[in-house]
């Protein structure tokens, strides 16, 4: 078979154990990208986005793949789409296999040949906008590094001390390390308290430290030490390097409670609403299950991707190919996979959502009730 059938029945197998940190990838090809994006409402695909595809724009209904509807392709590739609301379902991984598309647009139809493009390069997002005197958004789109949150906070605490409302917007966001965020934990609790006191006594935290596995997850600190990061975090890391070569070869062992951090809490803002979705997944998980603990919070949207029951990510090498796997896993009471964290206001995804945030105006209109 080729490089890409040969990768492709790799992911396909993988999907059978249900975790998104499981994944497998050839050096040698590249995921194609038709240069389009889309979400399902119904049995309808609405393209949401499409930057490179100059054939098709957002909002255009894709009605059939390959001569089927998509409702028989929803059971015919159920295992690939992963969800079952359509919502979550995902498509793209469908398309890209695919060779024609049938294109609905302003009640007529057409065929479109699909074509594979270059993907760009993913680019991150770490914004901060005054929306008015009481209101201020911030969209962080992944929590890859430390700089990027600390710089937000560090460029604009006064606005932060003294606003009334914030709105953080994780709909997209990839992901990362979890202490990479802690700093916004300060404005999103009203009181101090001890980051390991949100935690339920049933959440408990395993890892497995084989040979091979500690000296993987260390490579991973050691690469995180090698940026620009502030004397608490390195101490952090460094404290969990020492663990992992203390437990090196032991398997399987349950992962004490870290009390070190500690959140201060500060009164302002006094409310605080943040905007998930299915394309908040890892450590956007996470933090919003997190931020959900504190009384000044209100999650609005979708629930996230889900994809924290097992974390810490380690790749193994394997020449043309390389083979990602999660190292440590929450106990059987704790599960997101295939759920994950639920907003407060649950806002459906509509295809009015391509023209319009829904979701934030949702969240500006319930800021000018209370007010």
């Amino acid at each position: 078979m080729s490089e890409r059938t040969f990768e492709e029945t790799i992911q396909d197998y993988l999907l059978d154990f249900h975790d998104g940190h499981l994944w497998f990838y050839s050096k040698k090809s590249e995921i194609p990208y038709v240069g389009f994006s889309v979400r399902r409402y119904k049995d309808t695909l609405y393209v949401t986005e499409s930057p490179q595809e100059n054939r098709i724009i957002a909002g255009d209904k894709i009605v059939e793949i390959d001569y089927e509807d998509v409702g028989e392709l929803a059971l015919k590739y159920r295992k690939r789409l992963e969800e079952e609301l359509p919502e979550r379902q995902r498509w793209n991984s469908v398309i890209r296999r695919s060779k024609v598309v049938c294109v609905e647009r302003n009640g007529e139809r057409f065929e479109i040949p699909l074509a594979h493009y270059e993907a760009k390069a993913y680019k991150p997002c770490h914004t901060f906008k005054q929306i008015n005197n009481e209101t201020v958004y911030i969209k962080i789109t992944d929590f890859a590094e430390e700089e990027p949150v600390q710089r937000l906070i560090k460029d604009n605490r006064e606005v932060l001390e003294q606003t009334k409302n914030l709105i953080i917007d994780v709909r997209v966001n990839h992901g990362g390390n979890d202490s990479f965020y802690f700093p916004l934990l300060n404005y999103i609790f009203d009181c101090k308290i001890n980051f390991s006191d949100l935690f339920d006594k049933d959440e408990v935290m395993y890892t497995n430290y084989t040979e091979r596995n500690c000296r993987l997850w260390t490579q991973e600190l050691e690469n995180y030490l090698k940026q620009e990061l502030n004397k608490d975090t390195i101490e952090m890391l460094n404290k969990e390097i020492s663990l992992f070569k203390k437990n090196q070869d032991k398997g399987l062992l349950e992962v004490p409670e870290d009390e070190d951090f500690v959140i201060n809490g500060y009164k302002n803002p006094t409310s605080v609403y943040v905007l998930s979705d299915y394309y908040c997944g890892s450590s956007g998980d996470t933090f919003v299950a997190n931020v959900k603990k504190s009384p000044k919070v209100t999650v609005v949207g979708r629930a996230t991707m889900g994809i924290m029951d097992y974390f810490n990510v380690v790749t193994i090498d394997y020449g043309d190919y390389e083979f990602g796997y999660g190292i440590s896993k929450m106990n059987g009471n704790y599960s997101m996979n295939g759920k994950g964290v639920e907003p407060h206001i649950y806002i459906p995804w509509t295809p009015e959502h391509i023209n319009e945030d829904k979701d934030l105006a949702y969240v500006l209109e319930m800021i000018k009730i209370r007010n």
